[in-house]
């Protein structure tokens, strides 16, 4: 297939906002729960059929393109089985839509012990597989899994070539988690934070063994996928979520080395940065410069990390939200303006904060990539 003039150009465009030589803001596409409704859809068709979230998808992408131009996707446009990814990475249950939960509900995690104690001996003696062979069957049917992974292994292609016949260059075609956050799925948050302090030498070494197979996994899926990028998450392991005591020794480490396996391997590393990582944003410094993009949700401050970093790392965000969901247009537009006006639009992907949410306004989101377009 021969990708058209639109898509190359987009995805130049993409590659120069990267390395921060782009003059103008490059609007970016993130919302994988928001097409649904405005779509017609019920949440639970959406969430549980990969065709369905695939076409309903580029259906809604495609209606805000002809408004106003989308130069590319974060993660891709659907095609996704929601809990299976969800449930890899957090090693937790997902409730779905039409299942544990109303048709027209989102999906949500579980937040429920499936790990004990002792579990860390076991990863600490025979690693990640045997971990998640142990806490998998806990949290969703084998068969599932199994039933997704033959579907991408059928359908994946097609599904990529889907997404590039319409134009989109995608950023992101893998999520992954560091094992500080796969741990915390599975201990669940509060056993989970409690033993960092408690038992900070046999959680680091829980981590330490879990992490050369995700690495593994992390760079063999996404060369597998032909992708540009992935994402590295950090959820729970924020700044303001976790003392630098731990921080530096539970959770930075991780993040560094996938992040620098991701380079070694010529793909882009998207740090995906949920909650305030204001107190530890110097330390993405470590990377070379002009190789990363750093996602945020809205509650980092953008400002102040481009006074930091400078021009160290592309930033891709950061409308929050709520003012997707409940705010005006008009109040959309001038917090894209004067973020822009602020940090300027070199190495600036506009998105939703975090992820565009399902009852985002269409004509919000319209009015955040227009705010962008029509920039100075």
């Amino acid at each position: 297939m021969t990708p058209s003039k639109l898509y190359l150009e987009r995805l130049e465009k993409v590659k120069k906002t990267i390395a921060l030589e782009n003059d103008r803001p490059t609007t970016c596409y993130m919302g994988t729960s928001t097409p649904a409704a405005h779509m017609g859809v019920t949440m639970a068709e959406f969430a549980n059929n990969p065709d369905v979230n695939l076409d309903v998808s580029l259906g809604y992408i495609n209606e805000i393109n002809k408004i106003t131009p989308i130069d590319c996707l974060n993660t891709g446009a659907g095609g996704i089985k929601i809990n299976v990814g969800l449930t890899m990475t957090w090693l937790s249950r997902i409730k779905m839509p039409g299942r544990e939960l109303p048709e027209n509900s989102i999906w949500q995690v579980e937040e429920k012990k499936v790990m004990e104690v002792e579990d860390y001996d076991l990863v600490i003696e025979k690693g990640y597989d045997a971990l998640v062979q142990k806490i998998l069957p806990k949290v969703i049917d084998p068969a599932e899994v199994q039933e997704y992974m033959n579907y991408v292994q059928e359908n994946g292609e097609r599904n990529a070539k889907r997404v590039i016949e319409n134009g989109y260059p995608s950023i992101n075609s893998l999520s992954s988690a560091p094992p500080f956050e796969m741990l915390c799925g599975a201990r669940s948050m509060t056993n989970f934070f409690m033993d960092c302090y408690k038992m900070p030498d046999k959680v680091k070494a829980a981590i330490e063994a879990m992490l050369p197979k995700a690495i593994d996994i992390l760079i063999t899926s996404t060369k597998q996928a032909n992708g540009m990028g992935t994402w590295i998450g950090g959820w729970r392991g924020a700044s303001a979520m976790v003392a630098p005591k731990i921080w530096d020794e539970l959770v930075w480490p991780s993040m560094y080395e996938m992040g620098k396996a991701c380079l070694e391997n010529g793909i882009v590393p998207t740090f995906h940065l949920d909650q305030n990582w204001d107190r530890d944003i110097e330390r993405f410094k470590e990377f070379p410069a002009k190789s990363i993009i750093i996602n945020t949700d809205g509650m980092t401050d953008l400002r102040n990390a481009r006074k930091v970093l400078g021009d160290h790392a592309a930033f891709m965000g950061d409308v929050p939200p709520q003012l997707l969901a409940t705010g005006t247009p008009e109040q959309v537009k001038d917090y894209v303006k004067r973020l822009l006006d602020d940090i300027g639009p070199q190495g600036v992907f506009i998105t939703a904060g975090c992820d565009a949410p399902a009852n985002a306004k269409f004509e919000n989101m319209v009015a955040m990539f227009e705010a962008a377009n029509e920039w100075r």
